[in-house]
């Protein structure tokens, strides 16, 4: 497990502002949910702290290690990994090549094989199509496989971008699901960009609600759905 912090971040685009002096910080083992309109700046928020995208200023540290200024590949030695939007996993390779793309980094050879069972045992139809083209998955397993293959880098703290993206509600339930479970069984921190505040509420865990780049709200999530807190978020002042 591991705690996170956010510390005066902005990002910036040109002349566009997709993130204004943003500050907070996520517990050891916490599960946080990220949530608001469309333009929030919800994934750049993620972009930044696993070092796709450069920061304006700002500080990101994970257990007082300072990641701001790291690439993608150095913070994800330090323990940090990042289930993109849109899955993003190679189409052309097998399942069990693109759950083995995620162990490059890696030193502790021995453990990777147990990180693959575990895996498997998480996601039952990945070992059924273990050899199958990944191209060939339905969108639901191929969220599995992305979140399956961020695991395989052994993280402290997992960022997750719109799992649910495009699947159907029963879908979104098992991938859920399933992620909850890896949690509690790894001892996941938890930062999870999630378009539907409902879902979030249902999932439940703490959550952060953004609109202009900023935080309009924070607290738990099942304490927003009934609240005028999520109209505030989406139609309010953010100033």
């Amino acid at each position: 497990m591991a705690k996170l912090g956010i510390h005066d971040l902005a990002v910036r685009y040109g002349k566009l502002t997709a993130i204004s002096d943003l500050s907070f910080t996520v517990a050891e083992g916490e599960r946080l949910f990220i949530s608001g309109p469309n333009g929030a700046g919800k994934s750049s928020l993620l972009g930044a702290i696993s070092g796709a995208v450069r920061a304006a200023h700002g500080r990101i540290e994970m257990d007082g290690d300072i990641l701001s200024g790291l690439g993608p590949e150095r913070i994800a030695r330090r323990g940090l990994s990042m289930v993109p939007e849109g899955r993003r996993i190679f189409g052309g390779l097998t399942v069990r090549e693109n759950l083995m793309v995620g162990t490059g980094i890696r030193r502790d050879r021995a453990a990777v094989a147990d990180d693959l069972e575990t895996a498997f045992t998480a996601f039952p139809i990945l070992r059924d199509r273990a050899n199958a083209p990944a191209g060939a998955l339905s969108g639901g397993q191929q969220q599995m496989l992305a979140i399956a293959r961020a695991l395989m880098t052994n993280p402290k703290v997992m960022l997750v971008d719109e799992p649910s993206l495009g699947l159907a509600p029963k879908v979104v339930d098992e991938v859920y699901d399933r992620l909850c479970s890896l949690q509690a069984l790894r001892g996941l921190t938890l930062v999870i960009v999630e378009q539907s505040s409902t879902r979030a509420a249902r999932v439940g865990g703490r959550m952060i609600l953004m609109r202009g780049g900023r935080i309009v709200a924070d607290g738990d999530a099942a304490g927003f759905a009934a609240a005028d807190l999520l109209s505030e978020a989406y139609f309010g002042d953010p100033a």
